[in-house]
């Protein structure tokens, strides 16, 4: 049986395209390859943290108010509002604890309250964690602290200011994914000595 040129050369153009189809499907590399990366030079940075809630720092007082809340009694001088309140976030959160106050304050966390007593205004930043351990040192008025990164163990906290633990600056943060924080204290009228803000 003799093939016609045209009919040869169709049959060699179906032959050549079944070839490549063959070698693609084979893996045979090249450019079509999405495992690999031809770019060179560093990755990109990650993205800064963004930072979450500010922690206020309220001078305590009867215009700031204060609340009873178990297991962490009553509590006074802190707030993510604008009253005292029990705290919360989310472990790993991004927070920043701003003094709004006209006094100096600090901001220690511990796991459970410690016995009465003098307390410590030294910095011991913790690593950047705010979890047990963490103590801010002496935050001037309208001074913050660094971003810093809630712990990632849920639970409870415990915070005070180490310069007015004794007169009652003292709260709780409960860490848990999904946690709100607690209802405000019920300031005086009038203000009532309340130096900071919310009064």
């Amino acid at each position: 049986m003799k093939i016609s040129p045209s009919r040869s050369l169709a049959l060699l153009a179906v032959a050549s395209i079944a070839a490549v189809a063959i070698a693609a499907g084979c893996g045979g590399g090249g450019y079509g390859s999405s495992a690999v990366s031809y770019g060179g030079g560093n990755p990109p940075p990650p993205p800064s943290p963004t930072p979450g809630p500010v922690v206020h720092i309220n001078f305590l007082g009867h215009g700031n108010g204060t609340i009873t809340t178990p297991p962490f009694g009553t509590v006074s001088g802190y707030t993510q509002q604008a009253h005292a309140q029990v705290m919360a976030f989310s472990p790993g959160e991004q927070i920043i604890v701003t003094n709004n106050d006209t006094t100096e304050h600090t901001i220690n966390v511990f796991s459970a309250y410690p016995t009465p007593g003098p307390q410590s205004t030294a910095s011991v930043p913790n690593g950047g964690v705010f979890g047990p351990g963490y103590q801010s040192g002496l935050l001037q008025p309208g001074q913050s602290t660094s971003t810093l990164t809630v712990t990632n163990t849920p639970g409870n906290l415990f915070i005070l200011c180490g310069i007015h633990f004794v007169d009652g600056m003292q709260d709780g943060v409960i860490v848990q994914v999904g946690a709100t924080p607690g209802p405000q204290a019920t300031p005086v009228p009038g203000g009532g000595g309340c130096h900071g803000y919310g009064c």
